[in-house]
Formats: C-alpha cells, structure tokens, sequence
C-alpha cells in the first residue's frame, strides 16, 4: 500500500474495504467478470463524484453565487452614486439661485424698486431672455424691460420679495422679522 495525500486517502479507504471484501472469491473472467467489474467501476465512479466532485461543485455554486451578490450590490451602488452626484448638483444650483435671490433682497431699496431689475427678475423675463429696453418706459425695447409695470402676461409685475414670499413663506418671513428687528434696533439707536 503507497502513501497517499488528504482526499486521495480517504477515497482509497472508502473503496478498500468493500473492495477487497466484495472481490474476494469472485470470478472476474468471462461475461459474469465483466459485469462485476462494471459494477464495481460504477460504484467507485459514484464514490470519487460524491468525494471529490461534489463538494467542488457546490463550492462553486456558493463563489458564483457570491460573485452575483457582489455584483447585483456593485451596480446598485453605482446607480445610487449617480443618482446622489446628480441631486447634489441640483442642490448646488438651487443653492446658487437662493444665494442669488438673498443678494438681491439684501441689496439697497433703490435697485429693488427699479422696474428694470424687477421685470427681469419675473419668470416671464426670465423665460424671454435678457432685458433689451432701456427701462425709460419709451418702448424701444421688447416689452420686458420697458418700465411699464407689468410683464408680458399682461399682470402686475412682483417684486423679489413678493416672488419669494410666495415661493418660500417661511423664508420670507424669517427674512420679515429679521428686518423688524433690524428696524427696532435702529430706532433704539436713535432714541438715545
């Protein structure tokens, strides 16, 4: 008997016994040997697929099926981090507007009340393109930026903080109370 290695042994000892015991005695030659030793090449084919065969497919199995998993999380991660790029720009040109918004509630009364700057502020300015009139109100230009106090709809032109009130009330009047503590404050100042 040669020394063998891990599965080649335990094959060797589970075919062994039975062989060895089962071809005791028996008659290998003629018609009734041949079928004997088929019978016995079947089984030890049954014995090494279930040794050997077996647990490398199922181990198979279980790698493709984590190799699946992986991949099925991989492409969804993938997905996920588009979909978070792009809501992350959106947030970032929503911030832009905001921030544009706020820079022109906070600048002087005087450029608010232009009819120039309020008419190109208007969505259907925005929608028009660019202010083309010169503001005068003497009609040269195509509508939006004659000073004629109202946009191309036909209704009153609002003002950015009557645009942002109606958009975003909360903001608006956050921004309200901040200016009526802003004007308190002024007039303590000038009491004393």
């Amino acid at each position: 008997m040669t020394e063998q290695s891990g599965p080649q042994r335990s094959i060797a000892d589970m075919i062994r016994r039975p062989m060895l015991t089962g071809l005791q005695d028996a008659e290998l030659i003629g018609p009734l040997g041949t079928t004997r030793i088929n019978e016995w090449v079947d089984w030890i084919a049954a014995v090494v697929a279930g040794q050997i065969v077996q647990p490398i497919v199922h181990e198979r199995d279980a790698f493709a099926d984590r190799v699946d998993t992986l991949s099925d999380v991989g492409k969804r991660n993938k997905q996920l981090y588009r979909d978070a790029a792009q809501e992350a720009q959106q947030l970032k040109s929503r911030v832009a507007e905001l921030e544009a918004e706020v820079a022109q509630l906070r600048s002087p009364a005087g450029s608010a009340a232009d009819p120039a700057v309020t008419s190109a502020t208007t969505p259907a300015a925005e929608a028009a393109g660019p202010v083309t009139g010169s503001g005068s109100g003497s009609g040269s230009g195509s509508g939006s930026g004659s000073g004629s106090g109202s946009d191309e709809t036909g209704g009153p032109v609002l003002s950015l903080r009557d645009r942002l009130r109606s958009k975003y009330p909360a903001t608006a009047e956050a921004l309200d109370r901040r200016d009526a503590a802003a004007a308190e404050d002024a007039d303590r100042t000038t009491e004393r």
